[in-house]
């Protein structure tokens, strides 16, 4: 039910998708359209669907103007030269030491990269090749990003070093080495080596979300930065009883979700949904805040949730709305004498008080940030 309409659209790229009620001697199978795509990207092609009720449906096949001659990024890693196609490069970025903590986060057990407003996923080759690295690195030292499209999605890949542009005469690879996957095929540089081309779905494939780990000797980002005197990252309002209105900071927040209430089930003495596999505890911010004993909008059928997560645990703030998100910075007065609230600060012409989300979930929560950093 949460899917987009392009995702449901590419359901027919499955393996054994199928329509029809009947299967015959020339359809019914669901292998036609997945042997299509497999096809089209064994050459370095997309394939997309794009359907529309009433209006129609238009396919769109991209594939290279040459399959001879690719132009490529060569890549350093581990020791190793790399080719990428160019087709697949969106941009190359640089993180210096500052910008580095800055910009990187801890999201769902996974390292992010935050890029002009867009969380990024990233891949570290050295650690998805098994390899060390050949400098080890510290947190104030640089990093080489390189943002890649692989089917529509974008994520970030750190490498070793980046090192030239070329134009590479593609080699397809034996039989025994074409089921690795991360591999489209081979080259022979000017200097006589040879370079292996990524295939850059084969890599965000293996790696997925959840699986994506920092290099070695790195350690994971935290989930809760320790606010500045202003914050940086913006503000999620959300509003909690009839008027009352607070601001969480976005770093803390991993996502938005709505829930029916049928749903809501009750554990140990305690509000808990079944979330991505797991069971999540639901703590409502306007009863432990203490302002109020208000239950959100008892009249509707689906509550709001912000989740927080922390090294792969998760909890969800129940709040009554979710308002505004301000993206600007905020400066803050600090408050530490209330239970709860870090500060406050004035948005949007109102005087409102930052909740400190670390102090609500461990007031419901005792062991819940114990158990997770111990994981």
């Amino acid at each position: 039910a949460r899917m987009s309409e392009t995702e449901l659209v590419n359901l027919i790229f499955l393996p054994g998708f199928s329509t029809t009620d009947k299967v015959t001697t020339l359809s019914g199978r669901g292998v036609g359209m997945e042997v299509v795509k497999t096809s089209i990207e064994k050459i370095g092609g997309i394939a997309e669907i794009q359907s529309r009720r009433g209006q129609g449906t238009t396919v769109r096949i991209r594939i290279p103007l040459t399959l001879a001659i690719i132009p490529a990024l060569l890549v350093t890693s581990g020791g190793d030269r790399y080719a990428i196609p160019q087709a697949s490069v969106l941009e190359i970025v640089r993180l210096e030491g500052d910008q580095r903590r800055s910009r990187m986060e801890w999201l769902h057990d996974a390292p992010a990269c935050r890029l002009r407003g867009e969380l990024l996923p990233l891949i570290y080759l050295n650690h998805e090749f098994k390899v060390e690295e050949k400098v080890q690195r510290t947190d104030n030292q640089s990093i080489n990003l390189l943002v890649l499209r692989a089917d529509k999605r974008k994520f970030g890949l750190v490498v070793d070093a980046i090192e030239d542009t070329d134009e590479i005469v593609a080699k397809p690879l034996g039989r025994h080495l074409k089921g690795i996957g991360v591999f489209s095929g081979a080259t022979i540089m000017s200097d006589g080596k040879v370079a292996l081309i990524l295939d850059v779905l084969g890599i965000s494939r293996k790696a997925g979300e959840a699986d994506v780990m920092p290099e070695s000797g790195q350690k994971p980002l935290p989930s809760v930065s320790e606010e500045p005197p202003d914050v940086r990252d913006g503000l999620l309002i959300v509003r909690h009883g009839k008027e009352k209105r607070v601001g969480i900071t976005l770093s803390q927040v991993a996502r938005v979700e709505e829930f029916a209430r049928s749903l809501i089930e009750n554990s140990s003495l305690r509000q808990v949904v079944q979330y991505r596999g797991s069971i999540m505890p639901l703590i409502r911010l306007g009863q432990v805040l203490g302002e109020d004993s208000h239950v959100p909008d008892e009249g509707k059928a689906n509550i709001q949730a912000v989740v927080y997560c922390n090294r792969g645990r998760s909890v969800g703030l129940v709040v009554d709305q979710v308002i505004d998100i301000v993206e600007a910075p905020v400066t803050i007065s600090r408050n530490d004498q209330i239970h709860g609230i870090s500060g406050s600060a004035i948005v949007q012409g109102r005087v409102i008080d930052l909740v400190d989300a670390r102090a609500v979930i461990e007031a419901v929560e005792p062991g819940f940030f114990d158990q997770s950093e111990a994981a």
